[in-house]
C-alpha cells in the first residue's frame, strides 16, 4: 500500500498501518543523533584561558557543528605553530612564539569587521576606510582633501604631512591624539596658504571625514601588537585620554543641539569595534598569568567559529530579503 505520505503496510497484530518511510526517517534521525553524541564525547570539554571552558555540545547549540570546530582547530593550530604543550608564560622572550601568533591572528581575524563598523559609526564610505588602513592610503586621501580645498602641494606641505604620519611605536600617543596633531597641521597649512581663507574656513564635513579616516589609520597601526602586555598598555593609554581629554567641558553643536562630552565618542581604540568573540578571547588572555598551547589553540578556534557564525548570519539576512 502506498499514499502521498510514503509506503505503508498493514500490521495485523497492531490492527493498523505503519508508514515504512516514516519509520526509516526516524531511525536515520536516531542514528544521526547517536553519531553526534559520540562526536560530542570525543571532543569533550574545551579548555580556554583564565580557567574558563566550553564544550562541543554548547557550541552545537550555537550552530557550530563538530565538523566546524575541527576545521577551526586546524586553522588555529596552523597559526599558532608547533609550540610545546607545556605552560607558556607572558614573556618578551618567545618572539615568534605562541603568544605573539595568538595575539596577531586574533587581531587579524577581526580587522575587516572592525573597519566596516568604524566606517558605519563615523559615516564614512567603506572604500575610503579600507584605503586609510593601507600603508600609503591615508597620504593619498589627505592629498585629495588638500586638492578639494584648493591648497597647492609644496615641499613644505609634503614634509609636514610626512612628519605627522610617521609612526613612532615608542610614543604613547593614542590615535585620537595623533589625529589631533594632524588637525592642527591642516589648519596651519591652510593659514599659511595665501590663496586660502585659513583653517577656520576649511569645509566642515570634509575635515570631519579626513580626521575620522586619520584616526582609523592610526588606530589600525597601533593594533600591530604581539603580546598581552602591549594590549594592556594600549588600554591604559585610552583610559588616561578618556579621563583627561574626554572630561573637558567643551560641547559640539549639532543641529542647534549641544552634545555633552562629545569627545568620548572618538576616544576609542579600534578594538572596541571588533567582534565580541575576539574581544572576549583577548580579555580572557589578559586575565591569565600563564597559558598553555591547548587553551590558546581553543581560544583562537573559538574566535574563528565566531567569525563563521557572523558570516552565516549575514548570508541568511541577505537571503531573507
Amino acid at each position: 500500500m502506498s499514499n502521498d505520505s510514503g509506503l505503508s503496510v498493514w500490521v495485523g497484530d497492531l490492527d493498523r498501518c505503519l508508514n515504512i518511510d516514516a519509520i526509516s526517517a526516524a531511525n536515520e534521525r536516531e542514528a544521526e543523533q547517536a553519531a553526534l553524541e559520540l562526536e560530542f564525547d570525543e571532543i569533550g570539554e574545551l579548555r580556554l584561558l583564565a580557567g574558563k571552558s566550553t564544550s562541543a555540545r554548547q557550541l552545537n547549540y550555537k550552530d557550530i557543528t563538530p565538523s566546524d570546530w575541527r576545521h577551526a582547530v586546524h586553522q588555529a593550530e596552523m597559526a599558532i605553530g608547533s609550540e610545546p604543550e607545556t605552560i607558556i608564560g607572558h614573556s618578551p622572550q618567545g618572539r615568534d612564539g605562541a603568544e605573539e601568533h595568538f595575539i596577531r591572528d586574533m587581531l587579524r581575524l577581526g580587522h575587516s569587521y572592525a573597519v566596516a563598523r568604524y566606517a558605519q559609526w563615523e559615516r564614512l564610505d567603506y572604500p575610503s576606510a579600507i584605503t586609510a588602513t593601507l600603508p600609503h592610503g591615508i597620504r593619498a586621501l589627505i592629498n585629495q582633501f588638500l586638492a578639494a580645498e584648493a591648497i597647492p602641494r609644496s615641499a613644505g606641505t609634503e614634509e609636514r604631512i610626512r612628519s605627522v604620519l610617521t609612526y613612532d611605536p615608542a610614543s604613547a600617543m593614542t590615535a585620537y591624539r595623533r589625529a589631533g596633531v594632524l588637525q592642527a597641521s591642516l589648519h596651519d597649512i591652510a593659514d599659511e596658504t595665501a590663496s586660502h581663507p585659513g583653517g577656520e574656513a576649511l569645509d566642515r564635513e570634509r575635515t570631519r571625514a579626513i580626521l575620522a579616516l586619520a584616526r582609523l589609520h592610526f588606530s589600525a597601526r597601533e593594533l600591530r601588537l604581539s603580546s598581552v602586555k602591549e594590549l594592556g598598555e594600549l588600554a591604559e593609554a585610552y583610559t588616561a585620554d578618556r579621563e583627561t581629554l574626554g572630561a573637558k567641558p567643551q560641547l559640539l553643536t549639532s543641529n542647534r543641539r549641544s552634545i555633552k562630552n562629545w569627545r568620548l565618542r572618538h576616544i576609542r581604540s579600534l578594538l572596541d569595534f571588533y567582534p565580541y568573540s575576539i574581544r572576549n578571547g583577548l580579555a580572557r588572555a589578559a586575565r591569565s598569568d600563564q597559558f598553555d598551547r591547548v587553551a590558546v589553540v581553543n581560544e583562537l578556534a573559538l574566535a574563528h567559529c565566531g567569525i563563521l557564525r557572523m558570516r552565516r548570519a549575514g548570508r541568511n539576512r541577505i537571503r531573507s530579503r
